[in-house]
């Protein structure tokens, strides 16, 4: 491999050796005259970097399957994203490898600003954590954070489960019988199922899927008997009498699903944990101008009329968070999850 660069290295610069003479420039000053330095090209009036920022399109990279909350979020932003940076957001969905197929896009990308990408708990802290991915959550530059969604508890409406210690009890009656569906390999729910049957003395089937989509439609199937996913992927089918919600399995009860108990008002401990929020994230390295102009652009869009309708029609409530606040969030949360994934 080495051999081969030098090779290319050579006749690179044999190539730029006979264009510069095509060009009448091999013989170059090294010290030009202070006449020749104008006020556009002296080092003092450089512009500061990403200051012209944007110039062209800009891609938001989602780690989950199109139709979850989070891909709807991003599509409900992106028209007030484009209205504030004056270009066109286009939102790609990657879902793959716990979040870490889009993640490792996001994060080799080139630190201009044109490559965003979504990240929550799962595929920006705890799937590096447990999997080698090729990144850590600190391989990336936040942007801000936008949404802040507990996580429910849900089995089928016609289900025999009428509270969450019915349904730990037939686990204890039915060892390795009871399928319970998470979002994903290395998400949240997938550890704080595996963090309640460490707690509880518990053995079921912990089936991950590539999303929270995935998930509701194996429930939908009769192919699980409960599911954990955030809770707006699941109200729209607790309203229509499809699901019931036996707990909220994060610290506070849920906004929307106000009268549903934590799994800890229900003294079942060891099935809650706290995700920071989703937000946006570039590469390592992007200019602060960038950011910036990223950052506020997010703040207006989540301030925005529009945004906050589309977020009710998928029981979202848009809340900001800075880059700063968003970045150490997500570095509280990697210690927490770095503990408590030693423990298991």
């Amino acid at each position: 491999m080495k051999r081969t660069f030098n090779l290319v290295s050579v006749s690179l610069s044999i190539v730029l050796m006979t264009v510069l003479s095509a060009c009448g420039t091999s013989t170059v000053s090294t010290s030009p005259s202070p006449s020749s330095a104008t006020p556009a090209t002296s080092a003092g009036a450089q512009p500061a970097a990403g200051s012209d920022y944007p110039t062209k399109s800009i891609q938001i990279l989602v780690p989950f399957s199109a139709g979850g909350a989070t891909d709807l979020s991003v599509r409900a932003l992106a028209p007030k994203l484009e209205k504030v940076l004056g270009q066109k957001v286009e939102v790609i969905d990657k879902p793959g490898g716990a979040g870490a197929l889009s993640m490792n896009e996001v994060i080799k990308a080139k630190p201009d600003g044109y490559t965003v990408g979504f990240t929550s708990v799962g595929p920006g802290i705890i799937t590096p954590l447990t999997t080698e991915v090729g990144y850590t959550a600190k391989d990336f530059d936040a942007v801000g954070g936008y949404m802040d969604n507990p996580y429910a508890l849900a089995v089928s409406a016609d289900s025999k489960y009428a509270k969450l210690q019915d349904l730990v009890d037939d686990i204890k009656a039915n060892p390795n019988k009871v399928r319970i569906g998470t979002t994903g390999p290395s998400s949240p729910s997938f550890i704080g199922l595996q963090q309640f049957a460490n707690t509880q003395g518990l053995k079921f089937q912990l089936i991950p899927f590539n999303g929270g989509v995935d998930a509701v439609n194996a429930l939908l199937g009769n192919n699980l008997e409960a599911i954990v996913n955030v809770d707006s992927e699941v109200l729209s089918y607790i309203n229509d009498k499809k699901f019931k919600a036996l707990a909220i399995v994060t610290k506070k009860r849920s906004a929307i699903l106000p009268d549903v108990q934590t799994s800890d008002e229900q003294n079942l401990k060891g099935l809650t944990f706290a995700p920071p929020p989703g937000g946006l994230i570039v590469p390592k390295g992007t200019p602060a101008a960038v950011v910036s102009k990223l950052e506020n652009a997010l703040k207006q869009a989540t301030q925005d009329a529009d945004v906050k309708k589309s977020f009710d029609n998928i029981f979202i409530e848009p809340i900001f968070s800075s880059a700063v606040e968003f970045r150490k969030a997500y570095d509280d949360t990697n210690a927490f999850y770095g503990q408590t994934l030693k423990k298991q």
